[in-house]
């Protein structure tokens, strides 16, 4: 009777099959694995956790995003809420034509989004970056083939040309290192809220100003070449577990006060852009 591989076993097998994607964040230098990690020529060595992760980011924890907030969007994607958000991408990507692909999910939080597309395409590798310990060591918990990542967007520790697709799901962005890790003929993924998006929990937000996204759309125009733009709106049941849990969310009801019942049905509503290298 084979034995049964460790979520730590596991993830080593997959850093070692995509290996040559990976780049030292230190020194830019390639990597090569270890039985415990990875390590470059300069001998900057990474050690896998046991979860199954490597921490590829060199700095202080910054991210505002904590566990709780990670746990409630666990449970709304377990509801379902972002179903047609996850079929549309998946769509996307085996639309493209390309082999195998090498796919990043860029700020994947705590990591359902990916873990939902990863049985509806045929990946080459699928990778998950988040500056956000917590969220990437709730990721593991997935069961997909998933190589997961601490890592900074404005580092990525990933070489030049090295990325067939780029994720970037409601979520910052850093176009110069975008562009860097990106292949010829590969493509940039964003989705990014539109006005209606979450508009129920927005009315019911003191002092909240109206949403535009004219600045982050206009921000990838400028860095990439548009492929094309479609717009993803449909609304969702919501009983009060589930308006909890996408409260607790959203980072918006960390600086407003929600007030109010909850309603029947909450609006997502959202821009789906694919772009290329100019």
């Amino acid at each position: 009777m084979s034995k049964r591989l460790t979520k730590k076993e596991l993830a080593k097998e997959r850093f070692a099959a995509n290996i040559g994607a990976f780049c030292c964040p230190l020194c830019g230098g390639e990597f090569v694995t270890t039985d415990t990690g990875v390590r470059c020529r300069r001998n900057h060595n990474f050690d896998l956790a046991r979860q199954g992760y490597l921490s590829l980011f060199t700095g202080r924890q910054t991210s505002h995003y904590d566990q709780t907030l990670f746990l409630a969007r666990r449970e709304v994607f377990s509801a379902g809420v972002y179903a047609p958000l996850i079929d549309e991408i998946s769509s996307l990507i085996n639309a493209l034509g390309i082999h195998e692909p090498l796919v990043l999910d860029a700020g994947c939080g705590e990591g359902s989004f990916l873990a939902g597309i990863c049985s509806r395409v045929q990946p080459g590798g699928m990778i998950g970056v988040d500056i956000s310990r917590a969220g990437i060591r709730l990721a593991t918990s997935h069961s997909e083939s998933i190589m997961w990542c601490v890592a900074d967007l404005a580092e990525l520790p990933f070489g030049s040309e090295s990325v067939d697709v780029i994720l970037n799901v409601l979520s910052p962005a850093n176009y110069g290192e975008f562009k860097r890790v990106l292949k010829p003929g590969g493509v940039i993924i964003k989705v990014l809220p539109r006005e209606g998006y979450l508009r129920e929990i927005r009315q019911r937000l003191e002092g909240a100003a109206p949403y535009s996204n004219e600045d982050v759309l206009a921000k990838f125009e400028e860095n990439l070449q548009v492929v094309q733009s479609t717009n993803l709106k449909y609304q969702v049941n919501v009983n009060s577990l589930l308006w909890q849990s996408m409260t607790k969310m959203t980072p918006l009801s960390r600086r407003h006060q929600i007030s109010g019942p909850h309603p029947k049905q909450i609006t997502i509503d959202l821009e789906i852009i694919q772009g290329s290298r100019a």
